[in-house]
C-alpha cells in the first residue's frame, strides 16, 4: 500500500501507527473517528436543515410494560419482558454512556438498537418516536454494536467458550439431522456463504466488488445448526473472495480435526469414520470432515440421485436461515445505508446474527421444530 494512503487510513481504523498491519476486512468493521455522528437531512438554500421535531416517549421499563403486547412485538420484534431479560443477559452497562457523554439505560439503548434493525426507514423516525436526538441515537447504536461484537464474539467463532459446539452437542445435532431424514448419521451442521450488498466504497472498490452478484458487497461464512442457531459466523471479507478462501481463513477445518471426533473413536479408527462432518455445496468438496452432494460430469446413478434428494430435503430447512435473519432485521437489507468509512457495516450483520440467535433461544424457530432440536435458553446461551 502507498505510504500516503496508509497514513490517511490508519487514523480511521483505530491504529496507533501507520506501520501496523492493515487487513482489508478492517475497512468493514471499524468505524472512522466521528462516523457515529448522524448525517444531515436535506439542506435548504439558507443552510437550514429539514428535520422532524424530537417527540414521542423514551424507552423505559414502565413504558415498555404499558405497551400492548403485539405493539411491542411490532416495534422491537420482542415482548417487553423479553427485552428486559435480553438486556440483562447481554451484560449491557447500566447506564450506557457514549463517547459524547449521552446517557442511556441498558433497556433504552437495546430498544433503540432493536428498533433500528427492525426498520429499513430513516433514523429520524426513531427521533419522532423515542424522544432522542438523531445524533445521539446514531452514536449509541454504533457504540452498542461495537461493544456487543467485542464482548460476545466468542459465541460466533471457534473459541473454546462457544459452548453450543461442545462434543456432546455435536452428537446431538448429528442425531437430530439423521432422524430428520439425512442418509448419514455423521452430519452435524450445514455451511454456506452469504453476500451482503453495500454502497460503493470510496476506497478499495475492486476488493469489495463481487463479480458473481455484480455489486459491491461484504461476504460472510456461516455454519447453521439444526437447533436454528448460527453456530459460527466468519467475516466480513471483501466481496471478491470465493467460498474456499473464507473456509481456509476461518480456521474451522483445523477446529473440526481437533474437536469433531465421534464418540468411541481413536487414532486407529479409519478417517472416514472418525469425525462428524459439515455438509455444504459441491464447491466445498469431500474430506473426512466435509461432505457435499454427488456432482461433476456424467450422469448420476439412481442411488446417487436419491442420496442427493434426501440431503437436499434436510439442507433446505437450514438454508432458510439467511433469509430469516434479514426478514427479522430488515435494516440489514438496506444496502444504500451500508456505507464503509461511515458506519461499522460489518458489525451490523454480526450483531444481527447474534440477536437472531437470541430470538431463537426465546422462541424456537421453524428449523428447531423441524429437527426436534431445541436451542439453549437465553441465560444458557449468553454464558462465557
Amino acid at each position: 500500500m502507498h505510504p500516503i494512503i496508509r497514513h490517511v487510513l490508519y487514523y480511521h481504523l483505530g491504529r496507533t501507527s501507520p506501520s501496523d498491519p492493515l487487513r482489508s476486512q478492517d475497512l468493514f468493521t471499524d468505524p472512522p473517528l466521528g462516523s457515529i455522528i448522524g448525517l444531515s437531512a436535506i439542506d435548504d438554500a439558507d443552510g437550514s436543515r429539514a428535520r422532524p421535531a424530537q417527540a414521542g416517549s423514551r424507552i423505559t421499563v414502565e413504558w415498555l410494560e404499558s405497551l400492548p403486547r403485539m405493539e411491542c412485538l411490532y416495534r422491537f420484534r420482542l415482548f417487553s419482558e423479553e427485552i428486559i431479560d435480553l438486556a440483562a443477559a447481554l451484560r449491557i452497562p447500566d447506564p450506557f454512556i457514549t463517547a459524547s457523554r449521552s446517557r442511556f439505560t441498558q433497556v433504552e439503548v437495546l430498544g433503540l438498537l432493536l428498533a433500528r434493525l427492525r426498520s429499513s426507514g430513516d433514523m429520524y423516525e426513531l427521533t419522532i418516536q423515542y424522544d432522542r436526538p438523531q445524533s445521539a441515537i446514531s452514536e449509541a447504536i454504533n457504540e452498542l454494536v461495537c461493544f456487543l461484537d467485542d464482548y460476545w464474539k466468542a459465541l460466533l467463532s471457534c473459541d473454546p467458550r462457544n459452548h453450543v459446539l461442545s462434543p456432546q452437542r455435536l452428537a446431538q445435532y448429528a442425531k437430530s439431522i439423521h432422524e430428520a431424514g439425512a442418509p448419514l448419521p455423521t452430519i452435524w451442521s450445514f455451511i454456506d456463504c452469504t453476500v451482503r450488498s453495500m454502497c460503493r466504497p470510496t476506497y478499495y472498490q475492486q476488493q469489495a466488488y463481487n463479480g458473481y452478484k455484480g455489486e459491491h458487497a461484504l461476504k460472510f461464512q456461516a455454519v447453521k445448526l439444526p437447533n436454528g442457531l448460527i453456530g459460527l459466523l466468519h467475516g466480513p471479507h471483501e466481496g471478491r473472495r470465493n467460498d474456499n478462501h473464507l473456509l481456509a481463513d476461518s480456521g474451522i477445518l483445523d477446529w473440526c480435526y481437533a474437536h469433531a471426533h465421534r464418540p468411541g473413536t481413536s487414532d486407529a479408527t479409519p478417517l472416514h469414520q472418525r469425525y462428524f462432518q459439515i455438509f455444504g455445496d459441491p464447491a466445498y468438496g469431500v474430506s473426512p470432515i466435509l461432505m457435499s452432494p454427488f456432482a461433476g460430469a456424467g450422469e448420476r446413478t439412481q442411488e446417487e440421485k436419491l442420496w442427493n434428494e434426501a440431503m437436499a430435503k434436510v439442507q433446505i430447512e437450514v438454508e432458510h436461515g439467511f433469509a430469516d435473519i434479514t426478514r427479522l432485521w430488515p435494516f440489514l437489507n438496506t444496502w444504500w445505508k451500508q456505507k464503509v468509512f461511515h458506519s461499522p457495516v460489518g458489525r451490523y450483520y454480526r450483531i444481527g446474527v447474534l440477536l437472531f440467535n437470541a430470538v431463537n433461544c426465546l422462541r424456537p424457530s421453524q428449523t428447531a421444530q423441524c429437527f426436534n432440536c431445541p436451542p439453549p435458553s437465553l441465560e444458557e446461551y449468553f454464558t462465557l
